[in-house]
């Protein structure tokens, strides 16, 4: 009989202390998960702010580029060029990504 109290005894200590482990770890827990997740969406949004600034940049170069050919050849050759890189690889043109679109989206995740 007394073993019989000594392990309800003992059963309710160890419920008590599972209980005190959870209520310290769930929290904590949540608080990682939120944590991992905002950090995750501020490297993502760098990541499109760089992609955005290279798509800037090379589009700078493929003004500087068809100028250069104008100068030389009387045309730019802008669409001949886009059309070759097209035929000669996977890549094509979306038309969606202009100096002026990417301005206003690097101001947009400039936050």
């Amino acid at each position: 009989m007394q073993s019989i109290v000594i392990d309800n005894l003992l059963m309710a200590a160890l419920i008590k202390s599972m209980g005190n482990i959870l209520t310290a770890a769930v929290p904590s827990l949540v608080t990682y998960l939120i944590g991992r997740k905002v950090f995750k969406e501020k490297e993502l949004l760098k990541e499109l702010r760089l992609a955005y600034s290279d798509l800037q940049f090379l589009l700078q170069v493929e003004i500087h580029h068809c100028r250069e050919h104008k100068e030389n050849s009387d045309q730019s050759l802008k669409l001949k060029i886009r059309n070759s890189v097209k035929h000669e690889s996977d890549c094509h043109w979306s038309g969606k990504n202009t100096l002026s679109r990417l301005s206003k989206k690097l101001e947009q995740t400039n936050v």
